[in-house]
Parts: C-alpha cells; structure tokens; sequence
C-alpha cells in the first residue's frame, strides 16, 4: 500500500496508513518487528512534500513512529529536523 502511494499520493490514505504504523509501535513486540519491516518510503522523504504541506498532525506522527522504531537513535531523515 504505501509503494502505491509514492506512485499516486493520496494524503488521506497516508494519513490513515502512519496512523496505523503508530498504534502498532506502542506494541513492545510489534516495535522491534517494525525496525526490519517498516517501509523504507516512511522512514527517507518520499513522502516529505506532502506532510509538510497538509495537516500537521501525519508529519508529528510520522515523526513520533520513527522515534518509537528506531529508539533513542536519531532519525536519518533530514526533512525531519
């Protein structure tokens, strides 16, 4: 699903998919799957033009998803900063 949406964005679609990434990070053992499954697309700035421009609240969950994956470690995407 999130490839498809690099191919033909639908902000609303992202919106729901980080969302559901996010809720799946508060699981302890669902966290540690995501850190080798998590789509790399989320993780470099495929979707960065979108997230900025919308509503504000896809980007801090992003934001907080990659945080909650990669733990204390600092998130190698530069849009983020």
């Amino acid at each position: 699903m999130v490839g498809a949406l690099a191919e033909q964005l639908s902000p609303r679609s992202l919106k729901h998919i980080i969302r559901c990434y996010l809720h799946l990070s508060d699981e302890p053992r669902a966290c540690k799957a995501l850190k080798f499954c998590l789509p790399d697309m989320l993780r470099d700035d495929t979707f960065s033009s979108c997230l900025r421009v919308r509503n504000i609240w896809p980007y801090k969950w992003l934001q907080q998803l990659l945080l909650n994956v990669n733990g204390n470690q600092v998130c190698s995407t530069s849009w983020m900063i």
